[in-house]
């Protein structure tokens, strides 16, 4: 059996095109919905009379890991899929995932292929390496951005596979693996909090257990994106991510590495500031308000004990 573990929090009508679809499309699943106190109704819609359809409601906002777990030890399935709210299924696709996991016991995750509104692959999110201090810099000296504009420039699907390949991690919007894995290595580590780099943290150790991850680009699911971040302050997303993601580096890579990481990320946001000043990098506001939403993050990241925890 397949469960499928939908995180909610104030994701609006998105979760009932997420849920519905999944009810056309993946009709014999388990469905739990597992609400992080969202106070805009977005749990209340009508669904079929048939549907193994549940909501567990928190009575405050766990983060995005715990209420991971919460859904997944409350499943019935052997097979739990996490997907976004923002996401829908289409035919099939379940099934391919299942499909994949069932054909080679050490494939021991697999991720579906996202899509665009207008059925493009979402190449930046579909397939991502794992996080090094490299890739850290080259984020904070722009170096990725000029990466993506170059491959745009090409015209290149960029990092989206054509066939089922092996990979560090696909995107966590659509991801299934098993009860049993996540038994075995404690599922979501909950100290990421409230979210970012958990389900960084769960592949690399289903990889340094000996497990494989794979991406398959015909399981396709639409993903609208980014639905969070518009219920976030730009500074507090800021300080969230960064914190996280020291925290990531603390935990793999030792003290030293991490603290190299928050530098890097103090030298980065005072790049951001001094270019606001001259023009805002955040859209829609001031040079001095743009300034300010990165001086804020810049102070919670200087001031953050993550690389020593």
């Amino acid at each position: 059996m397949i469960s499928i573990v939908i995180v909610n929090w104030n994701s609006g009508r998105l979760l009932q095109r997420c849920v519905h679809s999944l009810e056309t499309n993946a009709p014999n699943c388990q469905i739990i919905v597992v609400d992080n106190a969202s106070n805009d109704a977005s749990t209340h819609f009508p669904v079929k009379a048939d549907s193994d359809f549940t909501v567990l409601h928190n009575p405050y906002n766990l983060g995005f890991a715990a209420a991971c777990n919460r859904g997944w030890k409350a499943a019935r399935g052997e097979y739990i899929l996490f997907l976004n709210p923002d996401t829908e299924c289409f035919s099939g696709s379940v099934e391919c995932l299942q499909r994949t996991l069932t054909a080679d016991d050490s494939v021991r995750a697999v991720g579906g292929c996202l899509v665009a509104p207008d059925g493009r692959p979402q190449t930046e999110f579909n397939v991502r390496p794992f996080p090094t201090i490299s890739r850290v810099s080259a984020e904070v000296f722009f170096m990725d951005e000029i990466g993506r504009v170059c491959r745009r420039n090409r015209s290149s699907e960029g990092s989206h596979p054509g066939v089922a390949t092996d990979v560090e991690q696909p995107a966590a919007a659509c991801l299934m693996t098993s009860k049993t894995v996540l038994e075995s290595i404690g599922g979501f580590d909950e100290d990421f909090y409230p979210a970012w780099f958990e389900d960084v943290d769960l592949c690399r150790r289903i990889h340094e257990g000996g497990g494989r991850i794979q991406y398959h680009p015909e399981a396709r699911f639409l993903h609208h994106g980014g639905y969070s971040l518009h219920n976030m302050s730009r500074q507090d997303f800021l300080g969230y991510f960064h914190k996280n993601q020291i925290r990531y580096f603390r935990k793999h890579r030792g003290r030293l590495a991490a603290l190299y990481v928050q530098k890097l990320v103090i030298l980065g946001l005072l790049l951001r500031i001094g270019i606001s000043l001259v023009h805002p990098l955040v859209p829609h506001v001031s040079r001095a308000a743009s300034a300010g939403i990165f001086w804020k993050a810049l102070c919670s990241i200087a001031t953050c004990r993550e690389a020593w925890l």
